[in-house]
């Protein structure tokens, strides 16, 4: 199993991506799942991508944050910070992680966790 970590500094009122987990032909990906971390919850919602097609959404709000908990009582105390994906990744695609932003922009910190399949 590998892990590739990934940085998103998601711009307020856009849709933010990362560089991306490339599969190449010589050695095609299986993403299991990413791991995520978000420096704060805004109710943004993060989304995967392999090339133009999005696979996966979600909001913030579902995730593991950096933020205090204190005053965010209506939050879930029990928050998502491995999400499964189990995709395999097309040779020449490439799978990726942002965050379509509302009025505020935040970070998602993480890691891709896949393997090699093989040519």
């Amino acid at each position: 199993m590998y892990y590739q970590a990934f940085h998103v500094n998601a711009v307020a009122l856009v849709t933010t991506l990362d560089a991306g987990l490339v599969s190449k032909v010589e050695a095609p990906v299986h993403v299991n799942a990413i791991i995520i971390n978000c420096d704060t919850t805004e109710g943004n919602v993060i989304e995967c991508w392999i090339g133009t097609k999005r696979v996966c959404t979600i909001y913030d709000y579902c995730l593991d944050t950096q933020e205090e908990a204190v005053g965010f009582t209506g939050f879930s105390v029990t928050k998502i910070g491995r999400l499964p994906i189990d995709l395999d990744i097309p040779a020449g695609s490439i799978f990726k992680v942002g965050s379509a932003c509302g009025a505020v922009g935040h970070h998602l910190y993480g890691a891709y966790e896949y393997i090699e399949t093989g040519a």
